[in-house]
């Protein structure tokens, strides 16, 4: 009868161990590799650069503005046609995550953004237009307000993807 109490308690430790979530903004900076299929650039995937201001409502649930530097290279030049490339993004999402251990998360994101679209002629003026957003990434959490992140984002309209690896504060 005696070991009852102490089994209670072992089982219940691991649940007082776990840190308690507690709603925030939280920011986030990161770099990576954009590549796109297009004939009006250089896919040689340039360093990409982003950031991004959220808030966390739930363990699971938060919303998130974020901009993003594609860094492509256009084709310049007399033989090649004229035409538009994205140049940068920015947007809001809904980020989805779910926890596979106390440290380390799965996460998701559906968006909406817009991204301007650059000529590569200088007589062509710059172009905007809405362009929806998915992605996935992986979270890992050094303490209880800073997390790595690795994750890939899909630009749906602009056929452009983006793959990068930044760090994550909790406020």
């Amino acid at each position: 009868m005696r070991l009852l109490p102490l089994a209670l308690l072992a089982l219940a430790a691991p649940a007082f161990a776990q840190s308690v979530f507690e709603p925030g903004v939280y920011a986030n900076l990161n770099a990576g590799r954009t590549s796109i299929s297009s004939r009006y650039v250089d896919d040689s995937n340039d360093v990409s650069f982003g950031g991004g201001i959220g808030y966390q409502f739930t363990p699971n649930l938060a919303m998130e503005g974020y901009v993003r530097s594609l860094s492509l290279n256009p084709f310049h030049g007399l033989l090649t046609e004229a035409g538009y490339y994205p140049d940068s993004h920015y947007g809001v999402a809904v980020v989805a995550s779910a926890p596979v251990s106390n440290d380390f998360s799965v996460y998701g994101r559906v968006g909406i953004g817009r991204t301007t679209m650059k000529p590569n002629r200088t007589n062509l003026s710059d172009q905007h237009e809405s362009d929806p957003t998915v992605g996935a990434g992986v979270r890992y959490n050094f303490t209880r307000t800073v997390a790595g992140e690795l994750e890939v984002m899909r630009l749906t309209k602009s056929d452009a993807t983006l793959i990068s690896i930044g760090a994550r504060f909790q406020f």
